[in-house]
């Protein structure tokens, strides 16, 4: 089983035992948040490749709407706006009711910019801490394919966070636009895992483990790390290090060694990143929407929003909503709520060792 289906079954669940501790009058609260239910099992197809795609080419879709149009103009002459919000994960199958950014969504409206022949520049929004090393890269790379295939500028407009992953995939703009409040750098790789040894030992719990090789369970929660296991994932965390090294020289035009002695790990601000050549502008995101029409005769064209919605964002609220208070008799269900949270988290698996380009101080 699933655990997007998991997670709809505890929510009808969560459901059923507010009806019976609702008034008569909550019941059709009730009854239309089961059928929401229902339509969320479907959640995970209605941002499917297929769909965008269908989008972009001027299709309609009753949960959908990939172009938005922010400035009318010659429609033969369009820029685009993609917003990157949130953490840089891959949370399709995690059905309706996932969190964070709708990756694979941003994924194909970065595939279908680069089909679309009357997009001639991109504006890239970015507002996210970073997340997993290969989500971070995968994005980057489409975002850099898209930039050399179809030889288009893009500018990229820092919101409140762009850190580590999030500072990595802005390395595709020509100029990199930042409020003087921005949280950014965080340049680095970073891996945690829990140790649970001094608990097992302090309760005389153990785990037998039976393994074909010594570094067979490395990363294992159950006991501490061996210095060669110590040796084998900082080697790891070296190469992906580099690589993120590479990525901002390049992006930036600054030798390695340089950009090695901004990348501790420490963030800056978006004052502190312009002065270090991290950024180049002081502005929000009309100054570098304002600025990319100019720079590139731009200023009659369509600015257009592709960046991917779903119907999962109002069926989120409708049910943060519910699980927040009862619309009719305004009570609260906060504790409902927490318990809810708690056993959707033990539901994640975690049991896995991570890398992340990830700004962790939040």
């Amino acid at each position: 089983m699933s655990y997007g289906r998991i997670y709809l079954d505890i929510y009808l669940l969560f459901i059923w035992r507010r009806i019976k501790l609702m008034s008569k009058k909550s019941w059709i609260l009730a009854i239309v948040a089961v059928i929401i239910l229902a339509l969320g099992a479907f959640g995970s197809q209605l941002t499917s490749q297929t769909n965008i795609n269908n989008l972009l080419a001027g299709g309609s879709n009753a949960f959908s709407n990939a172009q938005n149009i922010i400035e009318t103009g010659d429609t033969n002459r369009q820029v685009a706006v993609l917003e990157i919000d949130g953490t840089i994960a891959d949370n399709s199958g995690s059905g309706a009711f996932s969190e964070g950014m709708d990756y694979q969504g941003i994924l194909d409206a970065i595939e279908g910019i680069k089909e679309n022949d009357n997009i001639q520049a991109l504006l890239l929004t970015v507002n996210s801490p970073g997340g997993g090393v290969y989500e971070s890269t995968e994005l980057y790379n489409a975002l850099l394919d898209l930039k050399e295939s179809r030889e288009i500028p893009i500018y990229v407009s820092m919101g409140q966070m762009a850190a580590s992953g999030g500072y990595m995939i802005s390395m595709v703009g020509d100029q990199i636009y930042t409020d003087s409040e921005t949280t950014t750098g965080s340049i680095g790789v970073i891996m945690q895992v829990p140790n649970f040894s001094g608990f097992m030992e302090e309760h005389g719990l153990a785990m037998d483990t039976y393994k074909s090789g010594a570094l067979k369970d490395m990363g294992s929660s159950f006991r501490g790390a061996s210095d060669e296991e110590k040796n084998v994932l900082n080697s790891f965390i070296q190469e992906k290090y580099n690589r993120f090294v590479e990525i901002v020289a390049n992006g930036r035009g600054m030798s390695t060694d340089d950009v090695k002695k901004l990348a501790d790990g420490r963030i800056y601000s978006g004052s502190q990143a312009v002065e270090n050549g991290l950024a180049d502008q002081i502005g929000y995101e009309e100054d570098a929407l304002a600025a990319l029409r100019a720079d590139n005769n731009l200023e009659t064209a369509t600015v257009v929003d592709y960046s991917p919605t779903s119907a999962t964002s109002w069926l989120t609220d409708f049910m943060s909503l519910l699980a927040e208070k009862n619309l009719f008799t305004g009570q609260s269900e906060t504790n409902t709520a927490d318990e809810m949270t708690q056993i959707l988290e033990v539901l994640e698996d975690t049991s896995t060792p991570q890398f992340y380009y990830m700004y962790g101080g939040e």
